[in-house]
């Protein structure tokens, strides 16, 4: 097993690293392994993974300690749900849909909206047409949960566009989502709220202009890292590399900021930057979305 992954990984990958190297090697073992813990039941080929993995990794710098940063357990869930795994599907069914409810929910807490959304998200994400599921571009620079609450939420903007008058999701909002999911620290949301979103807007100054509309084209219009590429004639794992720059940059200047900003105690602090850092896209495609809507004529 351990050499088809590592040659379906090199297939892939456009590392400058000709061969695979032994610590690539136990990563790649590893990072199966686990996957397959993370998620039992769940059927996905070692060279289907590994091959997955190497199409999303970084094209310079250290390789293993790149891949390291990736979330691989997501990747192979995201993998396997649109290869049409069942196990895969049911297990994307019960603990990523339900966050992209929430998210689907500030944008319009109906019923019938959020119903409707996530049935058009089932559809964007798992289901072949004339292209591959758009699971697929999940690059597993955070956990797909949130990665899917920035489609979900794109798509139930994209869907209010035609109602001026409703107010989309905005910063406090998407903290009071992140908090959500820890109860020891829900009670620290309204001393954050506020503060959260004017630091996170002043990190996101730190950015070069090349760097926001990247960002802004890979979670606000949905175009992939691929496609995104070639508007800029570098390979898509250049694009990678970008867009995982850009975040570590904004997620810096805000952990910094927001140090500054409020008073808590190490440890929860510490667990708020972490909460902070696993829905960073979905912060980003909020503050993106809201430049877009706000730049467009009444």
């Amino acid at each position: 097993m351990t050499s088809d992954l590592t040659r379906s990984f090199m297939e892939q990958t456009v590392s400058p690293q000709e061969t695979g190297s032994p610590e690539l090697t136990a990563f790649l073992d590893e990072a199966f392994r686990a996957a397959q813990r993370r998620w039992p039941g769940v059927q996905l080929s070692p060279p289907a993974y590994a091959a997955h993995m190497g199409s999303i990794a970084p094209d310079e710098g250290d390789l293993v300690e790149a891949l390291k940063r990736v979330h691989s357990d997501d990747l192979f869930l995201a993998c396997a749900c649109a290869a049409g795994d069942q196990a895969a599907l049911r297990a994307f069914e019960a603990e990523i849909m339900p966050r992209a409810a929430v998210a689907i929910a500030r944008v319009d807490p109906s019923s019938q909206f959020i119903d409707d959304i996530c049935g058009d998200l089932r559809v964007r994400l798992l289901v072949a047409n004339d292209r591959p599921p758009e699971i697929l571009r999940y690059l597993g620079r955070g956990p797909l949960a949130h990665w899917v609450q920035v489609v979900a939420m794109r798509l139930g903007k994209s869907n209010k566009r035609r109602k001026p008058k409703e107010i989309a999701m905005d910063l406090p909002q998407v903290m009071d989502t992140l908090l959500a999911d820890d109860p020891e620290i829900a009670p620290f949301a309204g001393q954050l709220r506020e503060p959260f979103a004017k630091v996170f807007a002043e990190a996101l100054q730190d950015l070069t202009h090349r760097e926001r509309n990247i960002l802004r084209l890979y979670l606000v219009d949905g175009v992939s890292a691929e496609a995104i590429g070639k508007m800029y004639r570098v390979h898509r794992a250049t694009v990678a590399r970008w867009i995982t720059r850009a975040r570590e940059t904004v997620h810096r200047g805000t952990r910094r900021r927001l140090a500054e900003a409020v008073k808590l105690d190490g440890t929860s602090f510490e667990s708020v930057v972490g909460l902070m850092w696993d829905g960073l896209d979905l912060s980003l495609a909020t503050w993106l979305g809201a430049s877009i809507d706000d730049a467009e004529p009444g």
